[in-house]
């Protein structure tokens, strides 16, 4: 049996000298016994003071920053996200240097030269596994024949799976994308899983919304939507729900199957830790309460367009999420 972990969000302090202060001794034991840790590595790792020009805030990490990835032991970081070509080019390509000089594999680049990452294979107890990693197209998607973030596209997507599936036993695509605090994903985010699924990945993997989603078990494949924060110290004051996030322990056999597992993160100080028992079965409660919502077409398709009539009013995902504004939507069932 072959254990892979995947986390969210991970944006280490731009400032990596206080790494002594930070403390992942509770999931420890959880990291030591998987074969593989997985993170979506959401800042670029960089000295340059050089931001691109573009709207929302423009991230970035000091190159002292992968400590913290070596601290959690990630063995493969997925670059494919908005806020990786924040510091442009350069910025990218420090990155994959300071990354792959501490063994830390990556992906989700495309590039016409010798930076393309838009795939790796990692052979783990005999068994390929193929890890593909695609974005929404924002800021750091370029044009073809640029280097930046892969962004999703429906023919290299089948394109990608196919070639995959000549070298590889099992393939597994994270997918960076979503709607920001939005606790479900898109009617058509969800059908873009499932075409990757058809096109013959074992598993679909998301982040991006800095909160948690439901997971879908589609034709016997775990479609995971969401796994919030792993590691990322807030802007301001963000809401309860920045703070909770999830890991996928997934499990590869004669079949596939996945964990869902809730953590913690930067809520008292640098530190990733298992809720207390009480919050923890409600999360994982919110989670099922999510994931049947996914798995209604009609349900989905109606919370959708409640959000987008009222998104930007707060009001939206205190309606749509259960957990939130004293769990309103269980209070007012016909909502």
């Amino acid at each position: 049996m072959i254990n892979l972990l995947f986390s969210g969000d991970f944006v280490p302090p731009d400032e990596a000298n206080e790494t002594a202060g930070a403390d992942f001794s509770s999931i420890r034991e959880l990291i030591e016994g998987s074969d593989l840790h997985i993170t979506n590595l959401e800042s670029p790792l960089t000295s340059s003071g050089e931001a691109l020009i573009k709207t929302g805030p423009s991230i970035k990490a000091s190159p002292r920053g992968v400590e913290y990835l070596k601290m959690t032991k990630v063995g493969l970081a997925c670059l494919a996200n908005n806020h990786i070509f924040d510091y442009g080019e350069g910025g990218l390509k420090e990155t994959i240097e300071i990354c792959e000089g501490n063994g830390i594999r990556v992906t989700g680049i495309i590039s016409g030269d010798y930076l393309n990452r838009r795939s790796v294979i990692i052979e783990i107890k005999g068994v390929r596994i193929g890890f593909l990693n695609y974005c929404e197209h924002e800021f750091s998607v370029r044009e073809r024949g640029m280097t930046g973030a892969y962004g999703f596209d429906y023919i290299d997507a089948f394109n990608d799976i196919r070639a995959l599936e000549r070298m590889t036993d099992r393939i597994i695509v994270l997918y960076h994308g979503g709607n920001e605090y939005y606790h479900l994903p898109r009617p058509d985010l969800k059908r873009d899983f499932h075409f990757i699924a058809d096109l013959g990945a074992d598993a679909v993997i998301g982040h991006h919304t800095h909160v948690f989603s439901g997971i879908e078990i589609y034709d016997g494949k775990p479609l995971v939507y969401s796994l919030g924060n792993f590691f990322f110290l807030p802007f301001e004051e963000e809401p309860e729900s920045w703070h909770e996030g999830i890991l996928c322990r997934l499990s590869i056999g004669e079949s596939v199957s996945a964990e869902l597992i809730p953590v913690i993160q930067c809520k008292n100080g640098l530190r990733v830790e298992f809720p207390a028992e009480e919050r923890s079965k409600e999360i994982l409660s919110e989670i099922r309460f999510l994931s049947e919502v996914i798995s209604d077409a009609a349900e989905l398709q109606r919370r959708w367009e409640l959000y987008t009539s009222t998104a930007g009013t707060g009001l939206a995902n205190q309606i749509l999420y259960p957990s939130r504004a004293d769990k309103l939507m269980l209070r007012i069932p016909w909502l």
